[in-house]
C-alpha cells in the first residue's frame, strides 16, 4: 500500500489543478503588485493610503485574472509547468493591458475594417498605422 503525498509532496505532473490555479493567481497577483508599486513611485503625484490600498487591491484582482488567463491559455499548449508560471507572471504583470490587447483582437475580428490600437491603448495616433488620417 502506497502513502498518501500532500499536494507539495506530489510530483509536477500530479500537481492538483487547485494548486495550480492558486499558484498562478499568486504570481500573476504579484506582478500586478510590483507593476503598480513601481508606477505609483515613478508618479509624482500624492496619493492617500487609502486611495493606494483601494487601487492596489484592484490592480492585484485584475493581474490575477490577466495572468491566470495566460497560464490557463499556455497550459493548452504546453505542459510544462515552468512555461506555464511564468505566463502567469508576465500575464500578471501586463494586467489590463493585456486586457485591452486581447480585446482588440476580439474586436479587429468581429469588424472588417482596422482598429485603430490608438482607441484601446495610450499612444499618439500619429504613430497608429490604423488610426484615420487627419487632413489639416
Amino acid at each position: 500500500m502506497q502513502p498518501e503525498l500532500s499536494p507539495v509532496e506530489l510530483p509536477i505532473h500530479q500537481t492538483p489543478l487547485y494548486l495550480k490555479l492558486a499558484t498562478w493567481g499568486l504570481l500573476a497577483g504579484m506582478g500586478g503588485a510590483v507593476k503598480f508599486i513601481s508606477v505609483t513611485l515613478k508618479n509624482k503625484d500624492r496619493m492617500s493610503p487609502q486611495r493606494f490600498l483601494l487601487l492596489l487591491s484592484a490592480n492585484v484582482f485584475i493581474s490575477g485574472f490577466s495572468g491566470l488567463m495566460g497560464a490557463l491559455v499556455f497550459s493548452t499548449l504546453s505542459p510544462d509547468r515552468t512555461w506555464q508560471l511564468v505566463a502567469a507572471g508576465v500575464g500578471g504583470y501586463l494586467g489590463t493591458q493585456l486586457l485591452d490587447v486581447l480585446a482588440l483582437a476580439m474586436s479587429r475580428k468581429m469588424r472588417d475594417g482596422p482598429l485603430p490600437i490608438s482607441s484601446v491603448i495610450p499612444i499618439p495616433t500619429s504613430v497608429d498605422p490604423a488610426a484615420p488620417e487627419r487632413t489639416a
